[in-house]
């Protein structure tokens, strides 16, 4: 059977971390070798839909059940369309994790058990109680955007907090982003950050470190999965219900590329779409899913 576990680092001997979509390693175990394949975490700073997009990978990847710490209703939602096990409230060394998961210690989770945007604002983790929320420091603000289209501003940034607001409107003000995003405790000037900064202890200063390795590797990541979907044929793009949805426009402010107008109700160009799920996590009707299509629909 093949497993996923999130994970702080890259080996079984790692600890299990709580976030699920914002994680440092997916750890792609073999329950029956327990051979194990780490995954450094592509979509660890994404301003949105980093747990749509790594239930996404989950299933690319063949997986048949995942542990984790918490599990957002987003992301929860991909698991059930693909018919994917979720175990949460799981802590402690993921080799041992195992075990207990071969033992049948473990039950599936029946729904989420956190809100949306739980890892935004929740620290690199090591072990801790089951099934309680995890807290820490987060960053600092500001962050790195992911894109300036279509009037969708300055993006959705990776520091810690709500960020600056909503901007200055649709159709060229400022976005949504400068801020919002997953954030990471300070480890000193190398890393951008005060040289007086302290962090509490050596666990979560390396907790930082592992986790900002896994950042590094993030552009190349993401490069070889669009070019592995364009080499598949089909590409994900968000799809838009029309029974639910109300043309409010929020999806707009949040597109990072542009990629959505509102025409009474709101209408996706599959050609730009790059299927990032930032317009799944705020859209307050759950009107929009992120699908596979073929890259000839919509030329």
């Amino acid at each position: 059977m093949k497993i996923a576990v999130t994970s702080t680092g890259p080996t079984l001997d790692d600890n299990v971390e709580v976030r699920f979509g914002r994680c440092a390693y997916f750890l792609i175990i073999d329950t029956d070798t327990m051979q194990c394949e780490p995954i450094e975490n592509p979509n660890i700073a994404l301003g949105g839909g980093a747990g749509i997009q790594s239930a996404q990978l989950m299933s690319e990847k063949g997986v048949t059940t995942v542990l984790t710490g918490n599990c957002g209703p987003n992301a929860f939602n991909v698991f059930g369309q693909a018919e994917i096990q979720v175990i949460v409230g799981v802590s402690g060394i993921v080799r041992n994790v195992v075990e207990q998961f071969k033992a049948g210690s473990f039950s599936s989770a029946s729904g989420p058990n956190v809100a949306s945007h739980f890892g935004v604002n929740a620290a690199p983790t090591g072990p801790t109680p089951m099934g309680q929320p995890i807290t820490g420091p987060v960053g600092q603000g500001g962050g790195m955007g992911l894109g300036m289209g279509g009037g969708g501003g300055m993006g959705r940034g990776m520091g810690g907090g709500r960020g600056m607001g909503k901007g200055m409107g649709r159709g060229g003000g400022m976005g949504r982003g400068m801020g919002r995003g997953m954030g990471m405790p300070s480890v000193g000037p190398a890393a951008g950050f005060p040289e007086n900064a302290v962090l509490q202890n050596p666990d979560q200063e390396l907790a930082a470190l592992k986790q900002q390795a896994g950042m590094l590797g993030q552009q190349k990541q993401q490069l070889n999965q669009r070019i592995n979907q364009l080499e598949n044929g089909r590409k994900t793009v968000a799809v838009v219900d029309s029974e639910k949805c109300t043309g409010c426009g929020v999806c707009i402010d949040v597109c990072p590329v542009g990629a959505i107008e509102v025409d009474r109700q709101a209408v996706v160009n599959e050609k730009t779409c790059t299927g990032c799920g930032a317009c799944v996590s705020e859209c307050p009707n759950e009107a929009i899913i992120i699908a596979k299509k073929n890259k000839g629909i919509g030329k």
